[in-house]
C-alpha cells in the first residue's frame, strides 16, 4: 500500500476509495482521482484553516475555469469544492 505524506493524506486517500474512486498521489495537485468516467482534483491540508499557497490557487483556478472539478479536503472539514469568486491568492 501507498505511502502517504501525513496522516491527513492517509484519511483522504482511504475516504477516496470507500466511496468508490480510484487515486493516484503525484503531488499535482495532491491527488487525481477517477471513477464512472468522471475526474477531480483534491489538495489536502491538514486543517480547515491551513490556506493553499499562491502556487496552488493559481493552478487549481486555471483548472477550474477549464472545466475540472476542483476539492480541498481536510479531516476536520472533509471534501469541500473550491470555487472561485475571490481574486485574493491563498484565500481558500
Amino acid at each position: 500500500m501507498k505511502t502517504y505524506r501525513n496522516a491527513a493524506e492517509q484519511a483522504f486517500a482511504q475516504f477516496a476509495r470507500e466511496q468508490g474512486w480510484s487515486v493516484s498521489k503525484r503531488g499535482w495537485p495532491d491527488f487525481f482521482c477517477w471513477a464512472d468516467g468522471r475526474i477531480a482534483l483534491v489538495e489536502v491540508k491538514r486543517h480547515k484553516n491551513y490556506r493553499l499557497r499562491t502556487g496552488q490557487y493559481r493552478l487549481m483556478k486555471a483548472l477550474s475555469e477549464r472545466g475540472v472539478p476542483v476539492f480541498r479536503w481536510s479531516p476536520d472539514e472533509g471534501l469541500r469544492e473550491i470555487i472561485f469568486e475571490d481574486e485574493k491568492p491563498g484565500f481558500l
